[in-house]
């Protein structure tokens, strides 16, 4: 289960000061692994194996990206048609059609060009802050939107849709869950998943949480059993005792894909042998 949020030759200044983006080489090559080595599967397929408890002879792999960003459409959908290699690809709702930016990258704007690192410690609860430096600075975020367009639109998710690829939800606006209540925990997700659904005629309902799934409890899982297909995670090669929520490998690092693949095998291994290698909640 790897996944990714961007691949670009240019890491974008809203992404710059958070991580590096993949570049197209690179994950050229991470794909020519995976596919070498496992069959790749649509989201359908994947639900049906959780569904059915009926898992193939083959190793398989589906491949996912977060944030929605607009090199999905650009860059990533056409490697991965050639290559026909299925994918979903996971949401903000409040940040389709470029209708908002993630705190996280406004923060990274600002420390681009102000070289204000700092600025990188804020939180979503700081993000009225961060607009308010960001006038003071003469910084325009509307305008950074409007000129850069980083977000997917409507008609990029439906030719997607059309090339085959599937949606999820990422929640509405990319909070920390761990930071906001279990009855915000549970309308983020639900909420962003259901406005997937009807605006683009789903057949499916699937959810990665923003940041991380680290500290969601079993009372959250129990909250939303029965209005999701699977959700997804981000801690890794492991198991979890919610046997609908699927852990995934950050594909980020300043690593070739099949060293991190490899180090994650290892990982597990000496995790099982001490009981770590399944998230527990």
């Amino acid at each position: 289960m790897p996944f990714y949020h961007i691949v670009s030759d240019e890491t974008p200044v809203h992404i710059k000061n958070l991580y590096e983006a993949r570049t197209i080489v690179e994950f050229k090559e991470d794909l020519d692994f995976l596919l070498d080595n496992y069959k790749p599967i649509s989201l359908n397929q994947l639900i049906e194996i959780h569904k059915t408890k009926n898992k193939p002879a083959e190793n398989y792999f589906h491949l996912t990206f977060d944030d929605g960003l607009k090199e999905l459409s650009s860059i990533v959908a056409p490697i991965l048609k050639e290559k026909n290699i299925p994918a979903t690809f996971f949401i903000n709702t409040h940040f389709l059609d470029n209708q908002n930016l993630f705190y996280r990258f406004k923060e990274s704007i600002l420390a681009e060009k102000y070289a204000a690192k700092g600025l990188l410690d804020f939180s979503a609860e700081n993000e009225r802050e961060i607009d308010e430096l960001a006038i003071l600075l003469g910084e325009n975020f509307e305008e950074y939107l409007k000129n850069n367009q980083p977000y997917l639109t409507s008609e990029d998710v439906k030719s997607l849709i059309e090339d085959g690829f599937t949606i999820g939800a990422h929640s509405k606006n990319h909070p920390k869950y761990f930071d906001i209540s279990i009855d915000e925990q549970v309308a983020q997700t639900i909420e962003s998943v259901d406005f997937l659904v009807q605006k683009f005629n789903l057949e499916y309902k699937v959810f990665s949480f923003p940041f991380t799934d680290d500290g969601i409890g079993v009372e959250f899982f129990k909250k939303i059993e029965g209005k999701l297909d699977l959700t997804f995670g981000t801690a890794g090669l492991k198991n979890d005792v919610i046997p609908n929520n699927l852990q995934r490998i950050p594909m980020e690092e300043n690593k070739k894909g099949i060293e991190i693949i490899k180090s994650q095998y290892l990982y597990y291994l000496l995790k099982m042998f001490v009981g770590k290698n399944t998230v527990k909640r």
